[in-house]
């Protein structure tokens, strides 16, 4: 027995017994050798019972201090810390280890009724409801582990390692005892059954949550919330699960938000989502999903940094052998209000869907796109999207809507718009409209490529809109290496690799948030493969490792661009090459800007002001609203962005002129 503690005396028991408490066993009861006895009342006590300190008064969410003892409450197998307020417990206590400074008020029930793993080691079947992509979620799964694990199916070894990896992290989880950590404040719920509850978790109003955990930290703390109910579950640190949310077998991922009845199967959330309303089913939601609407559904697909407009719907089920298509939107969709698509479809990233498709296509090589129905037909239009407000605006967005507090944070995500994985697409895309061009016949409306239309007017446009955006991003990592050179950047030193990048122009992937190199990745699935790589912390390590390589990578992979394009080396560039390159930057950049504006200004015309002033005064009634174009918070921050953006070409500029000095 810890020296601290001491068994009831007779006096103790004498006393308890008249502060209408009871025990059929007194002698597995044991308390810490200063408690004042008088805090425990009306309580029931089965087998061996521990009791800390009890002297402080808590803090409470509701604003009420509680004073840490015991009432009302039956406990059977428990270990109980300081400072601890338990009271009104309506069932049982048991087989729990309960920390300190913890608050539990007003439940049904917390009971371990058996081994556990606490929801650790559930197989899921996400992407294909149909099986084959099943996911085992720990509290230690991120996303980019859950990407491996469910995409590279055909790697055996891989999965089988990432499954042992799981497995043994699950067996090490295992317990006959479930665990309430630090300052936990559970209240006004109903039963908990083989829960694990981390560290500063509040749950409140809680109808039933079974084969769980609940993770949480200090400057992460989790809220489960009124009449939630779950089942063999993983809700990771910082999350917000309220509102009569229904989950069954999902992984709920950092600073995520669920609420206002959502109905989730079978699927992965990961960090930064939101669900209100909808439902989902076996998907594999990378960072930043948000569907928000009642009548939504999205079932058997891959997303991230995705928007759901209302209505929008998916079909996997095609009535032959069962539910097994799914569908990949790739980074940065979004969908118009009852947009439909008809799995099997690949939709290339920051693209916008509009309407009912009934096609299977593929247009992974052509992102930054409208995907529209004409004539009954699906129709793709390339590159439109990147020059609206809207997409910029979510490029701004994203970065500052990262609600993970926790400093161990599990998802890894680069943010750009343009970066070497959308930009390796853009020149596929426009190489292929060039060709396409070539090929169809003069008069010929449209041309069909991977299952979609394009008009063929539009095959040297959008070829154009693809320049406009290649010019911006390579003239911004030029500017970019300028930057950090300063006085130094002579064409030889702006030309030469990054020592800590790897070289070519290799293909780049998205690992479900993260933009790496294929070359890396592949060499960190052959060091899972060879038991390298044998548990979480040296695969969360191997990941690391990629997120820091990007803008190395980045930079080494531009220069092989460069001189595939350009036929020589970038470091052989003369001082008025690089004041060209400058040159078409700043024309590509300020045609965007103005562009992006216009758009802006859509937002303020004359038809967008006719549902207000409802008894006349317009155009008062509107600006009272919405302010006016000039005033508007983008529209300044595009204006700052354009300031800046004049400030970098001048420095730029400068600096190579410096140079011819």
């Amino acid at each position: 027995m810890n020296p601290e503690y001491r068994k009831l005396s007779q006096a103790d028991i004498e006393l308890l017994v008249a502060n209408g408490c009871r025990s059929d066993s007194w002698e597995k009861v044991s308390v810490f050798i200063n408690l004042d006895i008088n805090r425990l009342n009306g309580c029931e006590f089965h087998g061996a019972v521990s009791i800390g300190r009890q002297e402080l008064m808590l803090e409470s969410p509701d604003g009420l201090p509680r004073l840490a003892q015991l009432l009302n409450s039956r406990f059977n197998n428990v270990t109980i810390g300081n400072n601890c307020h338990i009271a009104n417990v309506n069932g049982w206590l048991s087989n729990l280890d309960i920390a300190d400074q913890v608050i539990i008020e007003n439940v049904g029930s917390i009971i371990c009724d058996g081994e556990s793993a606490f929801g650790n080691g559930q197989v899921i079947e996400v992407l294909n409801e149909g099986g084959g992509r099943e996911l085992k979620i720990t509290t230690r799964t991120s996303a980019q582990t859950a990407y491996l694990n469910t995409l590279y199916r055909h790697r055996t070894k891989l999965i089988n390692r990432l499954d042992a990896i799981a497995d043994d992290f699950t067996e090490k989880s295992k317990s006959n005892r479930a665990a309430i950590g630090n300052q936990v404040r559970i209240l006004n719920c109903g039963t908990l059954r083989n829960v694990q509850v981390g560290t500063g978790a509040h749950l409140e109003g809680v109808s039933t949550l079974e084969n769980g955990t609940v993770d949480s930290s200090l400057e992460a703390p989790t809220f489960i919330g009124a009449d939630v109910t779950a089942d063999n579950f993983i809700i990771q640190k910082g999350a917000k699960v309220i509102d009569n949310a229904m989950l069954s077998a999902c992984l709920i991922g950092e600073g995520t938000r669920i609420g206002k009845q959502f109905s989730a199967e079978n699927s992965a959330l990961f960090a930064n989502c939101e669900g209100f309303h909808s439902e989902v089913c076996s998907i594999l939601a990378g960072p930043y999903t948000v569907t928000h609407h009642r009548s939504t559904l999205l079932i058997a697909g891959l997303f991230s940094f995705f928007n759901a407009g209302s209505a929008t719907n998916q079909s996997n089920h095609m009535y032959k052998l069962g539910p097994v298509h799914q569908g990949i939107l790739e980074r940065g969709c979004k969908t118009g209000s009852g947009s439909y698509l008809l799995w099997p479809a690949r939709v290339g990233a920051f693209s916008a869907i509009m309407g009912k498709h009934s096609a299977n296509f593929d247009t992974a090589d052509f992102p930054f796109s409208y995907l529209d129905i004409i004539n009954g037909k699906s129709y793709l239009i390339p590159g439109m999207n990147f020059f609206t407000v809207g997409t910029l605006r979510d490029g701004l967005k994203w970065p500052n809507r990262d609600r993970r507090k926790n400093a161990d944070k599990l998802d890894l995500i680069i943010f750009d718009l343009l970066s070497p994985f959308t930009v390796q697409k853009m020149l596929r895309g426009q190489q292929t409209m060039q060709e396409l061009y070539i090929k169809t016949v003069k008069g010929q409306e449209s041309v069909l490529h991977n299952g979609i239309h394009i008009k063929r007017l539009l095959l040297k446009t959008c070829g154009r809109y693809y320049q406009m955006a290649l010019d911006m991003y390579f003239g911004d990592l030029l500017v970019r290496r300028i930057e950090a050179l300063g006085q130094e950047a002579t064409p030889a030193a702006i030309g030469s690799p990054d020592p800590d990048g790897e070289a070519g122009n290799g293909e780049w992937v998205d690992v479900n948030g993260l933009l790496c190199r294929q070359s890396r990745l592949e060499r960190l699935i052959v060091k899972i493969e060879t038991g390298q790589i044998n548990d979480f912390d040296r695969l969360q390590a191997a990941f690391q490792a990629l997120y820091s390589a990007y803008r190395s990578d980045e930079w080494n992979w531009y220069l092989a661009i460069f001189e595939e394009l350009q036929g020589k080396k970038l470091s052989e560039a003369t001082n008025e090459d690089l004041e060209g390159m400058l040159d078409i930057w700043q024309k590509a950049t300020r045609k965007y800007l103005n562009l992006v504006a216009n758009d802006a200004k859509k937002e303020f015309a004359d038809n967008v002001r006719k549902a207000y002033g409802i008894d006349g005064y317009q155009d008062d009634d509107f600006t009272a609203v919405r302010g006016t174009y000039s005033n508007n918070k983008f529209v300044k921050q595009l204006a700052d962005m354009a300031t800046e953006f004049e400030r970098r070409y001048h420095f730029a500029l400068n600096s190579i002129n410096q140079q011819q000095k």
